[in-house]
């Protein structure tokens, strides 16, 4: 049965405080390099596939990179059962002052002694009514 996990809570808390200090050597450390990694990010070009390609959008993505987006987190919630934990949080992407409401989900397998993100998904929520802009229909 799953239970409420602060261990997993706390790793999503560490990740994106290691986002935010552009500590990608930590964010490699909480990521699995097992088959069938994935992350997910809000831009449609952010499908990751394994550990290296993962990396790789992290690394784009931390505030000392290139776009400087800063990313916080409000609140998660975090479970396990067994080997197996996952999260779901709320929080912000801001980028020159300005912030937007962000969704957060990881999927984590305890690993070495340590819990291990295998899939994690961030998107900006859009309304139902707008998700056939043309802006998300690739036009």
């Amino acid at each position: 049965m799953a239970e409420r996990s602060p261990e997993v809570e706390q790793v999503v808390h560490d990740m994106l405080e290691a986002v935010a200090k552009s500590d990608v050597e930590t964010i490699g450390r909480q990521t699995s390099r097992e088959a069938g990694v994935v992350g997910i990010g809000s831009d449609a070009a952010e499908w990751a596939e394994g550990y290296e390609d993962i990396m790789r959008i992290w690394s784009e993505s931390t505030p000392d990179a290139e776009l400087g987006v800063k990313i916080g987190l409000d609140e998660v919630k975090g479970y396990r059962e067994g080997s197996v934990g996952w999260a779901a949080g709320r929080g912000y992407f801001e980028l020159e002052g300005k912030r937007v409401p962000v969704r957060m989900t990881v999927v984590m397998h305890e690993e070495d002694g340590g819990w291990k993100a295998v899939q994690s998904h961030a998107s900006i929520g859009v309304p139902n009514e707008r998700m056939l802009d043309p802006m998300f229909a690739g036009e």
